[in-house]
């Protein structure tokens, strides 16, 4: 199979449950580094652009993209892509695409060849300028859904800037592990190794890496120097604030960020205990404690139901909630077509079960860090009411940074076009 008919590969079962890494992970994994980049941009920016992509194709075509046979309707996706947003030479990329639809029906190749003549043509932004509705030429131009659109509109004066950020892809952040090392010492480790670096610009365990680099080809992966994650989730135990000799618990921990990130923090030295009712996921959050070199008590517990935790005894609670996860789109941007009002809904329950279970957990005078890597209001500030109707009080965040705009005291909210970060939302509480 060659790069693209890889792709459309990935894209044609896409289609059927709207998932894309199972599936890229799957049919990349016999292919080297640079094949494999190549694929993951071709198939995560055809998702990211794929209403701007069909709203192009059936411009040209004069005919809809749901009546096409799935590999032909990918395939004029992937070209598109690489037309409108790669620096793929635009006869090369027909080329191969062409080529590629050969492997799966040689009658069609010259459908796709005739279409892509037209698109190397085609100036999308003019076109979109014709569609009569604001709302739909905007959900149009930067590919997202109008539900969605309109709500951020509501939202967020800025909620342009905002589209364009969730549209970026996001940098490699590495967060170092304080058990195993310091952030002076893995510097040393990457610039002895030629890998290109920046410090976080406010987070000091944090370091941005430049360019295209092999995870595993960055020193310390096998020895778990490093854990891959975006400042944004890493925020959520930092401004937690967790303490050495301190009793912790991390709600719904797995995979192990964050609970990872609480143990450097305080470089072992707390006792913590990390919950979830997923098991397979447990097994990865049991896999990265390990590589950690963490000691952490992992139960497979539901605490909303009944739990052998015991109740007023931990100091710090941190409940990073599970979420629509409108606030990670730039990362998994399959996100933009598989939400839902009623997902935000269902969620937003679980979210309020989580928090009056872990109110009864926390200490007096302890603090729970609440979190979510969403966009919603409905599982941001509109659970924070629910957390001080249930008892919960406000309090004020240990840490500051000026380069987080707080909304209120108790309150915060980054966005990838301000922070350059994940979307989240956090808010910190005493009981």
């Amino acid at each position: 199979m060659n790069t693209r008919e890889t792709a459309v590969k990935i894209l044609c079962n896409f289609e059927k449950d709207l998932k894309l890494k199972p599936h890229f992970e799957s049919l990349t994994n016999h292919l080297n580094f640079r094949d494999r980049s190549f694929v993951r941009e071709l198939t995560s920016g055809t998702v990211r652009f794929l209403k701007l992509l069909d709203f192009s194709i059936e411009k040209v075509s004069g005919k809809k993209q749901k009546k096409q046979k799935p590999f032909v309707r990918n395939a004029l996706r992937i070209l598109a892509y690489q037309l409108f947003f790669m620096s793929v030479p635009p006869y090369a990329a027909l080329n191969e695409t062409v080529e590629a639809v050969k492997k799966f029906n040689k009658k069609s190749a010259g459908f796709v060849n005739a279409v892509g003549k037209k698109l190397i043509k085609f100036d999308y932004k003019k076109e979109i300028q014709n569609i009569p509705n604001k709302i739909e030429r905007i959900a149009t131009l930067f590919s997202f859904e109008t539900w969605m659109v309109k709500r951020w509109k509501t939202f967020y004066q800025d909620y342009i800037e905002l589209l364009e950020g969730l549209n970026k892809t996001p940098s490699l952040f590495l967060r170092i592990n304080r058990i195993k090392t310091s952030p002076e010492n893995f510097a040393k480790l990457l610039k002895k190794a030629h890998v290109e670096f920046e410090p976080h610009p406010f987070l000091p365990d944090m370091f941005r890496i430049k360019g295209k680099v092999e995870i595993t080809s960055i020193p310390g992966y096998k020895e778990g120097f490093f854990y891959i994650q975006d400042p944004a989730s890493f925020l959520s135990a930092v401004l937690l604030n967790p303490q050495q000799n301190e009793k912790i618990l991390d709600i719904a921990a797995a995979p192990g960020g964050k609970t990872t990130a609480i143990g450097s923090l305080t470089e072992g030295k707390a006792e913590i205990t990390a919950v979830d009712i997923d098991e397979k996921r447990l097994k990865l959050l049991k896999e990265n404690v390990q590589k950690a070199e963490l000691k952490c008590k992992i139960l497979l517990e539901d605490i909303t139901r009944e739990t052998s935790l015991p109740e007023n005894y931990f100091d710090r609670i941190l409940l990073d909630a599970p979420c629509s996860a409108t606030g990670v789109i730039r990362r998994h941007p399959e996100g933009k077509w598989n939400k839902s009002m009623e997902l935000i809904k269902h969620n937003r329950k679980i979210q309020q079960n989580l928090l009056k279970s872990a109110y009864k957990l926390l200490k007096s005078g302890g603090r729970l860090l609440y979190s979510v890597c969403s966009l919603e209001r409905e599982e941001g500030e509109e659970n924070v009411e629910y957390a001080i109707n249930i008892g919960f009080k406000p309090a004020d965040f240990d840490i500051k940074f000026e380069d987080v705009g707080a909304s209120c005291e108790n309150m915060i909210r980054v966005f990838p076009h301000k922070n350059n970060t994940d979307a989240f939302f956090y808010a910190i509480f005493t009981k």
